[in-house]
């Protein structure tokens, strides 16, 4: 955020425009959050502004904190733009406008959020308005009837039969079968049913949806049917059985934090132990190689926003993954791109059960 910030004051200090600095501990400058069913909370505050009415342009900070008692894997935040006002940019959110609404859907790093915890993103904005308020959903009341936008966290199909997965607390499963089967059923409390469609007897492919809500073990199961095993006499076409035993963790075991003297080497963890990344302001935030191994649960600083970049990470299953980052630097993406070099980091990290 330094090098942002920098770059736009020295961009108005060339226009001959006056700068003002907000100080974060004004508190005219925040606005509270909208009371809402959603499960989260969203409150905004201008860091920096300069110049003065709709010639002029600001930076906000938005907090996104998880208000429901459970673990979160997304959240979407609503505002009403004022007269005349735009969304220049935005970081660690998607940001959209459509007409004097603007939304924000959390990144693929900072959806997941357990109970309390907090998320970051930021916007600039045209013109010098008041903060606005701001609405937040993250589907936690009523429950969810969708995941992220990119879907479930592991999903499992006909070939899965029979097979075990493992889930962190939060995570969801989806399940994707034929026409045929019934609706699937599971037993006890680690696994709450989000959704479910088509099967028998609808003619549609089957598709339901859990979330991971408390540690423990469950079956997921169905069977297949036909419309003619209930005919007189009913036909001899097999009926399948289809079950997924599904282990849920809380994250609960040790904590790993790795930085910069780590590049390049092996970390082994067990399945419920947190991976703390630990690096520099300049460093965009991690991603991993595949999905499904370590869960990320949340993200704050890193390149644009001037903080140190702390991401965590628990392990949920047996296997290996790569976590990677590079470095980046505002003069990057000027139209003359400066000569900074970028610096890759990653780790191999293997998870035992």
């Amino acid at each position: 955020m330094a090098s942002r910030r920098q770059s736009i004051l020295a961009l108005v200090a060339g226009l001959g425009g006056t700068v003002v600095l907000t100080a974060l501990a004004t508190s005219s400058v925040g606005a509270p959050a909208i009371a809402s069913p959603g499960g989260c909370d969203a409150t905004a505050r201008i860091e920096t502004q300069w110049g003065s009415g709709a010639t002029g342009g600001q930076i906000a900070a938005v907090t996104v904190t998880n208000t429901s008692p459970a673990t979160t894997t997304k959240w979407t935040v609503a505002w009403a733009l004022a007269s005349g006002q735009r969304v220049v940019s935005g970081w660690n959110a998607t940001v959209t406008t459509s007409g004097g609404t603007a939304t924000a859907v959390n990144a693929p790093y900072n959806g997941v959020l357990a109970p309390g915890a907090s998320a970051t993103f930021g916007m600039q904005l045209s013109g010098t308005w008041p903060a606005p308020a701001m609405s937040c959903d993250n589907g936690a009341s009523p429950p969810p009837s969708s995941t992220s936008p990119g879907g479930p966290d592991v999903t499992v199909d006909e070939s899965s039969s029979q097979g075990a997965v493992t889930l962190v607390v939060g995570q969801t499963l989806g399940v994707s079968l034929g026409a045929e089967y019934l609706p699937p059923t599971a037993g006890g409390t680690a696994l709450t049913q989000l959704s479910a469609s088509g099967g028998y007897p609808t003619g549609q492919p089957l598709t339901a949806l859990y979330r991971a809500t408390a540690p423990g073990t469950t079956d997921v199961t169905t069977r297949s049917d036909y419309a003619c095993l209930h005919a007189t006499p009913p036909c001899a076409v097999p009926i399948r059985l289809w079950t997924v035993h599904v282990t849920v963790v809380a994250a609960t075991g040790r904590t790993v934090t790795v930085s910069t003297a780590d590049n390049q080497s092996t970390v082994r963890l067990r399945v419920g132990d947190t991976l703390v990344v630990s690096l520099a302001d300049n460093y965009v935030p991690a991603k991993l190689s595949v999905a499904g191994i370590l869960v990320q649960r949340d993200t704050t600083g890193g390149y644009p926003t001037g903080q140190p970049l702390v991401a965590r990470f628990v392990a949920a299953a047996p296997g290996t993954v790569g976590v990677s980052t590079v470095t980046d630097a505002a003069c990057n993406h000027e139209p003359t791109p400066c000569p900074s070099p970028q610096i890759r980091w990653s780790i191999t990290v293997t998870v035992t059960a």
